[in-house]
């Protein structure tokens, strides 16, 4: 069996980022990752403005109170006042409107007494007091990205405030997904004798939401070969990736281990984890593939751990495993040495700290482990049973944000 670490070294051996751009509006690029760097068009401010409503003056370095301007205009956001101020003169602006030429300062209206048509400063204002700089935010020609990191709601907005329409970005991840057993029905059918909803592929089309990728519902197959590898074969030109549950084990009826070992090569199998033992990997000429297995809770933690940063390299991104962090242990959790646990676990934040407990019974099985779920606990593999008061380390589960 391999370990944790040498499993994820061999995937990013095998990654590489896939080729093809394809260029979309910026409403519709969050979470893609963009082809190389982009530039600022423009300055942004794309003038001086004022950060404070108030009056742009024009005077000496330091004006004192007491001193009196004269009024001659007024400048709002996107109706600007078009004449320089000669000294000794005021203009009437707003927070973000564009300042007149030779502006000294902006005083706030608050620090200011008006009469008809001037106004008398109340408090010291020196040069450059509240005025936004042209290019303070970015300048011309300086990178809003490197090219490395997905696409953020803030990048985006960033871009639209450089006046960018559109991105070039790596295209989407093809990816196919299917689930095996002749026992699996789809929910609203009703159960023989036997037989269970599946819930596998619903959590794996879930989980590939969050990422950039087009995705091939399969189905649920049979425990047939010649079914799964006829199925695998007809997708191969099409997808970067396959993703099956079940069916990778040793039991008589997996039989996807065997397809993948016939019509390709067979990366590895079986790592060192709890759960998610029986996780293989493999290369079908071009097109990767992840036998998961097929207990729910394997399912999903293989997924996290393995397939999604998988599909972060594909997509040119680094390899990125879930947000880490500590806390203390509250419960006792019984673990013998030999294999990596990941506990599903309930993390508050209060006075005294981050502390975290699992969520009862682990079995691999229980999808009732999620409920209330918001983290991981990190069992490493050299470790037995870990006490109360100890401080863990932790997988903040995707979309769990809050500690409460």
């Amino acid at each position: 069996m391999l370990s944790i670490e040498q499993a994820t070294r061999t995937l990013r051996k095998l990654l590489k980022r896939v080729e093809g751009t394809e260029s979309i509006p910026i409403e519709e690029a969050l979470s893609r990752v963009p082809q190389g760097s982009i530039s600022a068009p423009i300055d942004l401010p794309p003038f001086r403005s004022s950060a404070m409503d108030g009056y742009a003056l024009c005077g000496p370095p330091e004006i004192e109170p007491g001193s009196r301007f004269r009024v001659c205009g007024e400048s709002r956001a996107g109706h600007p006042y078009l004449f320089p101020l000669g000294m000794g003169q005021a203009c009437r602006v707003f927070t973000g409107s564009a300042i007149p030429e030779n502006t000294t300062a902006v005083v706030i209206q608050e620090e200011v007494k008006h009469d008809k048509s001037s106004i008398v400063v109340l408090q010291e204002v020196n040069t450059n007091d509240n005025i936004r700089e042209q290019g303070t935010d970015i300048r011309k020609d300086q990178p809003l990205t490197l090219g490395y990191e997905a696409l953020s709601p803030y990048t985006l907005s960033w871009l639209a405030a450089c006046g960018i329409e559109k991105v070039e970005v790596v295209r989407k991840i093809k990816v196919a997904v299917f689930c095996t057993g002749d026992e699996l029905r789809d929910p609203g059918e009703s159960l023989g004798e036997g037989d269970i909803y599946d819930s596998n592929r619903m959590s794996l089309k879930l989980l590939l939401r969050r990422k950039p990728v087009e995705l091939i519902d399969l189905g649920k197959l049979a425990d047939d070969y010649d079914q799964i590898k006829t199925k695998i074969k007809s997708v191969l030109d099409e997808v970067d990736l396959v993703i099956t549950s079940g069916g990778v084990s040793v039991g008589d009826a997996d039989l996807v281990r065997p397809v993948i070992e016939d019509i390709g090569t067979l990366e590895f199998w079986n790592i060192a984890v709890k759960p998610g033992k029986p996780f293989a990997v493999g290369r079908l000429n071009d097109t990767m593939f992840f036998g998961l297995p097929g207990n729910p809770v394997s399912t999903i933690i293989t997924f996290l751990m393995f397939v999604e940063p998988s599909i972060d390299i594909l997509s040119g991104l680094p390899w990125q495993t879930p947000a880490r962090f500590r806390a203390k242990l509250v419960e006792h959790i019984s673990h013998r040495a030999g294999r990596a646990e990941f506990q599903r676990g309930y993390v508050v934040n209060d006075i005294q700290g981050l502390k975290v407990q699992p969520t009862g019974d682990q079995s691999s099985h229980r999808l009732g482990s999620f409920s209330r779920c918001n983290c991981l606990i990190v069992i490493p593999a050299h470790r037995d049973n870990l006490h109360p008061g100890e401080i863990v380390e932790l997988y903040l589960l995707p979309g769990c944000r809050n500690l409460v």
